[in-house]
C-alpha cells in the first residue's frame, strides 16, 4: 500500500470537519445583519450533534499542536546552543526573580481551560477569515473584503504581497492593543483580581505552559485580540475618512501570524536569550556617547573586570546601528519589574508610550534562585528535598 493512499483518509478527515465547520459560520453580506443576530445564528448553527462534534476534535487537534509547540519552543534552542549555532546565543538568562516550582490545582485548571478554549478561538479566527474571504458563488454576489471571492485555503492567489507584507503591520496591530490592555490589567483596583496569577511567577521557564498560565478572562482578550488586528489590517479603519483602507490577507499570513506569535510568547516565557535584530543602517551618536559615559563609570565602580568586558562588548554592539525586533530579556524584565514593558511581542510600543524598560546585566543574580537544568526546579529546592 503506498504512503498517497494512507495519507487520502487523513487529508479527507480534515477537509470534511474544515467544511462542516465552515457551513456554520454566519454570513455577514446582509446589510441589516447585526452582532446579535449574526451570533444568535452561530449558536444555533453549532448547537447541532455533528458541530459539536467537529469543534471538540477541532480542539482536540490544537491541544496537541499546542503540547507539541511547547516541547519545540523550550528544547530546540537549547539543542541549537549545544551544537555551537553561531545563529543562536550561548546562554540562558539568570534567574533573578523567585521561580514557581509546583503549580496549584487553580494553576493547572486555568491552563486546562485556556488550551481548550484555544479551540473556539481557531474556530472564530479562521471562521472570519473564511467570512471574507468566501468563494463566490450564484448566490454570493458581493465580497466583504480585499480578498473576498477567493476561497480561504486556495493557493493559487497567494504572493508575498498578501503573506508576507501584512505580518509587521498584524503584529504592531496587535501589540498596539496588547500593550494597552497589559496596563490596564495593572491598574492596582484591578490587577488583583485577573493579572496577579500570572506575576505569581517570577521567573518564568517553561515556555508556552508558563504563558497561557493566566486568569481564562485574560487570555481570552489576549486570543481574541488577534482577531481585532486581522479585522483592522483586512477592512482597514472604517472611521478614517482617508488613509489605509484594508488589504488581503492569506490563509498562510494568517496561520504565520498566529504560528509565528505562539513561538514569540513562549520564548517570553523560556530562560532562553534569544535577540532577533536587522540592520537599521544608522548609527547613533548618542549610543556612543553614552557608552563612553557608562564604561568610565564602571571604570570607577568597584564591579568586576570581566562584567564590564561584557557590558562593553554589549553596548558596542547596541551602538551599531541594528534595529532590535524582539528579544526574550524584555519580557523577563516584566515578570520582575511589572510597570514595564507591557508588549507582547514587540516593545515597540512600550518605547513610544514611554513604559520601556531596558535589561540590565548589573542587576544582581541571586545563586539561590538559580534552575536545576535536570528538573526545571530551584536548585536550594531540589537540595532540602535530598
Amino acid at each position: 500500500m503506498s504512503s498517497s493512499s494512507n495519507i487520502n483518509p487523513i487529508i479527507s478527515f480534515v477537509t470534511g470537519l474544515v467544511t462542516r465547520l465552515a457551513a456554520t459560520i454566519p454570513s455577514s453580506t446582509n446589510s441589516d445583519s447585526t452582532i446579535s443576530t449574526l451570533l444568535s445564528q452561530l449558536l444555533t448553527d453549532l448547537r447541532t450533534p455533528q458541530s459539536l462534534q467537529d469543534l471538540f476534535l477541532l480542539t482536540t487537534i490544537v491541544v496537541i499542536a499546542l503540547e507539541i509547540l511547547n516541547q519545540l519552543v523550550y528544547h530546540v534552542p537549547t539543542i541549537l546552543s549545544n551544537n555551537n549555532d553561531p545563529l543562536k546565543k550561548k546562554r540562558a538568562i539568570p534567574v533573578r526573580g523567585k521561580h514557581l516550582d509546583n503549580f496549584s490545582v487553580k494553576d493547572y485548571t486555568f491552563i486546562m481551560i485556556n488550551k481548550c478554549m484555544t479551540g473556539l478561538f481557531v474556530y472564530c479566527y479562521f471562521g472570519y477569515l473564511w467570512s471574507v474571504r468566501e468563494p463566490q458563488s450564484a448566490d454570493v454576489t458581493t465580497t466583504r473584503a480585499r480578498g473576498g471571492g477567493h476561497g480561504i485555503f486556495t493557493t493559487n492567489n497567494l504572493s508575498l504581497q498578501n503573506t508576507l507584507l501584512p505580518l509587521p503591520l498584524l503584529f504592531l496591530t496587535y501589540d498596539f492593543f496588547y500593550t494597552l490592555l497589559h496596563w490596564f490589567l495593572h491598574i492596582k483596583s484591578i490587577y488583583v483580581y485577573v493579572h496577579k496569577h500570572h506575576h505569581f511567577q517570577k521567573a518564568p521557564s517553561r515556555a508556552n505552559i508558563d504563558a497561557v498560565n493566566v486568569h481564562p478572562l485574560e487570555f481570552f482578550l489576549g486570543e481574541f485580540n488577534h482577531i481585532l488586528a486581522l479585522m483592522l489590517v483586512v477592512r482597514g479603519v472604517p472611521m478614517m475618512s482617508s488613509g489605509y483602507r484594508g488589504m488581503d490577507v492569506s490563509w498562510v499570513g494568517a496561520v504565520l501570524f498566529i504560528g509565528v506569535g505562539g513561538v514569540l510568547a513562549g520564548l517570553n516565557h523560556t530562560r532562553h536569550d534569544v535577540v532577533l535584530s536587522v540592520p537599521s543602517g544608522v548609527s547613533s551618536s548618542t549610543a556612543a556617547s553614552s557608552e563612553t559615559e557608562d564604561e568610565s563609570t564602571s571604570s570607577s565602580s568597584s564591579s568586576s573586570s570581566n562584567n564590564n568586558n561584557t557590558i562593553s562588548n554589549n553596548r558596542k554592539k547596541k551602538s551599531k546601528g541594528y534595529l532590535t525586533i524582539f528579544d526574550s530579556k524584555h519580557h523577563d524584565v516584566h515578570h520582575r519589574i511589572p510597570q514595564s514593558n507591557y508588549g507582547q511581542y514587540t516593545v515597540f510600543w512600550d518605547r513610544i508610550f514611554g513604559t520601556f524598560r531596558d535589561y540590565d546585566e548589573n542587576d544582581r543574580v541571586n545563586p539561590a534562585y538559580q534552575l536545576d537544568p535536570l528538573t526545571g526546579k530551584t536548585v536550594v529546592v531540589n537540595k532540602k528535598s535530598d
